[in-house]
């Protein structure tokens, strides 16, 4: 009854409009499963499709045959030693799946093959030979296949007799100095030429070894023949990137591997100083309070001390013994002399006055802390008024 009650409350209009837009998203959907394709697919040369427009037999083929292939889905900035020979099929001009090579990518797949790289190229682009990259030649077509095949010495010894040709296309022989491995008198089919390091043979037709036409006479042997590696235990490659199939590039595959190790050895320190740093292991420290001293410290220290020691009486005593030395040197009297003679030597009365001072100030058995600082600045008055490089004023 809950339910029913609910269904009631809601709005019949929103309602009607709603399932009818669910009904229309499913018979879409419905129409699009029964009917997936508008119109035939193009022949996509690659590697994965097992259709009749596809290369999975010939990448079966040399599987089978003890050749180590593998499918090259980056772009040819990657390529590097370890790959020995690249199957390059040029794919339809206006084929949506295709990936557009860049000047990047060309300059790094000419450079790879510079260095020492086996490129086989199936197709033609005219364009491309136009342009002289990778030293294509520019092909042509022609009305019909020519008499007298032509088999090299190489081929033949792998089991090619016959030269079959999809369609009546041949490459033009011109300035390109290249060797002709198979034709016929319209002109040459497969062409070999070195390039740089590396060589470079390309076959003009790229349906030459499609699925359904590679079981056709010696298609096999020929595949089998050009694709073989030119180092045993060579690695095949089969370039799928240009059909469309790549795979991401991580900005860890785009560093060198040394940078990408140690910044992972730097990122785990950092992670281990923070945990470090986070988690107390111990009691915290307390730095030590640093203070520099001065004088006046050090002049505060050293009075804290005598005071405790008793010694401002023996400071006094010390003063006026030293000062009554000069006084007696100044005089031509003995040290030992009394301090009354002292005094009745010294004619000024002001002098003579601060002399007495100092000595009763030495005599004092408890002197206080005022008469410790009023005695030293009489022994420095007295010091100064009877130096022995001045001149007495008596």
């Amino acid at each position: 009854m809950t339910l029913l009650r609910a269904l009631r409350r809601l709005p019949p209009l929103e309602t009607g409009i709603l399932i009818l837009a669910v009904a229309i998203l499913a018979g879409l959907g419905f129409a699009r499963q029964a009917n997936p394709q508008s119109g035939p697919a193009l022949d996509s040369f690659s590697s994965f499709d097992a259709a009749s427009g596809g290369y999975r037999a010939l990448y079966t083929l040399l599987e089978r045959e003890g050749i180590r292939v593998e499918r090259f889905e980056q772009r040819p900035a990657f390529l590097d030693a370890n790959t020995d020979t690249l199957v390059y099929v040029e794919p339809f001009a206006y084929d949506p799946r295709q990936n557009v090579p860049s000047r990047a990518d060309v300059a790094a797949l000419e450079a790879w093959v510079r260095g020492g790289g086996r490129l086989l190229y199936v197709g033609h682009d005219d364009v491309a030979a136009k342009r002289g990259i990778l030293n294509l030649p520019a092909s042509r077509d022609v009305t019909r296949a020519g008499a007298r095949p032509f088999v090299a010495r190489a081929l033949a010894d792998a089991g090619v007799t016959r030269a079959f040709v999809r369609d009546a296309r041949r490459w033009m022989r011109g300035k390109h100095r290249f060797a002709e491995l198979l034709g016929d008198a319209k002109g040459p089919i497969v062409v070999t030429y070195p390039f740089g390091r590396g060589r470079v043979t390309a076959v003009v037709d790229e349906g030459q070894f499609r699925n359904d036409a590679i079981a056709s006479g010696d298609r096999a042997r020929l595949a089998y023949a050009l694709a073989q590696p030119g180092r045993p235990g060579g690695l095949v490659a089969f370039d799928e990137f240009v059909h469309g199939y790549a795979l991401p590039s991580r900005w860890w595959t785009l560093v060198p591997r040394a940078f990408a190790i140690a910044l992972c050895f730097a990122l785990a320190t950092i992670l281990v100083a923070l945990a470090g740093a986070a988690t107390r292991f111990g009691p915290a420290l307390v730095p030590v309070e640093r203070r520099d001293r001065s004088s006046a410290d050090f002049i505060d220290a050293l009075s804290s001390l005598l005071e405790r020691g008793r010694a401002v009486r023996e400071a006094l005593a010390a003063a006026a013994a030293s000062t009554t030395h000069v006084v007696a040197r100044s005089l031509a009297l003995p040290d030992a002399t009394p301090a009354s003679e002292f005094a009745a030597r010294i004619e000024r009365s002001q002098t003579r006055e601060s002399y007495l001072a100092l000595v009763a100030l030495a005599q004092n058995e408890r002197p206080s802390h005022a008469d410790f600082v009023r005695g030293i600045a009489l022994a420095q008055e007295l010091r100064k008024e009877f130096a022995a490089h001045g001149r007495p004023r008596n």
